[in-house]
């Protein structure tokens, strides 16, 4: 069955909805990673802001991750480089490193340091097919000049040494709690003079409207990831809404990894949190077609699955379930993000193909600065559209 997802799972005061009719500079839908840096950065700039959430704050993907901040694209460094070039690529991996660092500098602002902590990825091969490409990975990172480390298969923590050949560790990535996190940069954006309206619905028309009230505004901006072809429909040929499945567990009485896991090119991910339990994911090549869905709800096949992979693969025999969700995300055919405007007065942002909780900051703010300056050279960098 479905449960409130584990990092959504404590008490929260919504905001209150809008009940009044407002005229703005700028309109930002969504209350997730990029709409909020989006809607921080125009109030940061002097635009007057308001973003508008259909539920609470971070209650959409944002809150439904696995709690990865990575650097890079969506592609593997290794790929990226293929796919766009080795200078376009290098530069798009050393600007998401920058801007990591400025999350872990500004979350120890905030006081939710404990929620963004840099304590390392590792990319796992299960197969020795796989282990090929991570060697290519780690080589294609180190000639570009980034920190990466080749870990052998006796070199791995005792848990990945039955289904791990190899693997490519990055000290710098991050674990989140990303729903504590994007809930303080919201507090944040409202700091720096935006106002953010919970449980409102925002519809597209002449005017924005929700709860009976419209919205007037010269810019509005659609920041939905997988739900962005719901409320704007050309955006449908480029973003595929996909669900993601999810567990955690009650904690474990051992440490069994001390870094993110991204194992099987990606497929399944977990971390283990400072309270010993565990957060898995993963399996979306066995859900198929049947992924790609708006709806957040799960299948039992999968967490069946994901059980099986704790105790099989991880050998966690005892732990409880505690909780079961799935997240909504957006994908694109190339990897490659949306973030720009597609008509007059009207911005896209989604697609982050599972790397939203970096990318989809980077673009939130670039629209921003689109907006506000009329370009934004990390719109340029990234290659969004």
């Amino acid at each position: 069955m479905d449960t409130v997802p584990y990092w959504l799972d404590y008490p929260y005061e919504p905001r209150p909805p809008l009940r009044r009719d407002i005229e703005v500079d700028a309109c930002v839908i969504g209350g997730g990673v990029s709409g909020l840096s989006c809607a921080h950065e125009l109030a940061r700039r002097g635009v007057q802001t308001v973003l508008l959430e259909a539920r609470t704050v971070a209650s959409g993907a944002s809150g439904r991750n696995g709690g990865f901040l990575l650097a890079g694209a969506a592609p593997f460094h290794v790929d990226a480089r293929e796919r766009f070039g080795r200078e376009a690529a290098a530069r798009i991996y050393a600007r998401t490193v920058e801007v990591q660092q400025e999350v872990y500098a500004l979350a120890e602002s905030l006081g939710v340091s404990d929620a963004v902590r840099p304590v390392g990825s590792l990319r796992l091969a299960t197969s020795e097919e796989e282990a090929g490409h991570v060697r290519r990975h780690v080589a294609a990172l180190k000639e570009d000049g980034f920190e990466a480390e080749l870990v052998e298969r006796d070199e791995l923590e005792p848990a990945l040494r039955k289904i791990g050949r190899a693997g490519c560790l990055v000290p710098h990535d991050g674990a989140l709690q990303p729903a504590r996190w994007i809930r303080a940069l919201a507090t944040d954006a409202e700091a720096a003079g935006a106002t953010i309206f919970e449980d409102t619905r925002a519809e597209l028309g002449e005017h924005v409207t929700a709860n009976g009230a419209t919205v007037k505004a010269r810019h509005v901006v659609v920041a939905a990831d997988g739900p962005l072809p719901g409320l704007v429909p050309d955006a449908a040929d480029k973003v595929q809404a996909r669900r993601l499945h999810m567990l955690a567990t009650a904690p474990l009485p051992d440490r069994i990894v001390s870094t993110l896991v991204y194992a099987r090119y990606g497929f399944e991910y977990f971390q283990q949190l400072p309270d010993g339990r565990l957060a898995l994911g993963g399996f979306s090549d066995l859900d198929g077609p049947a992924s790609y869905t708006s709806e957040e709800r799960g299948d039992p096949h999968i967490w069946e699955r994901l059980e099986r992979y704790l105790r099989d693969e991880l050998g966690v025999q005892r732990a409880a379930i505690t909780h079961r969700w799935v997240g909504v995300v957006g994908f694109t055919d190339d990897g490659r993000a949306f973030a720009g405007q597609v008509r007059d007065g009207l911005y896209e942002l989604g697609g982050y193909s599972g790397t939203g909780n970096l990318i989809g900051l980077i673009a939130g703010r670039g629209v921003a600065e689109r907006i506000a300056s009329g370009r934004s050279e990390d719109l340029e960098l990234l290659q969004l559209r």
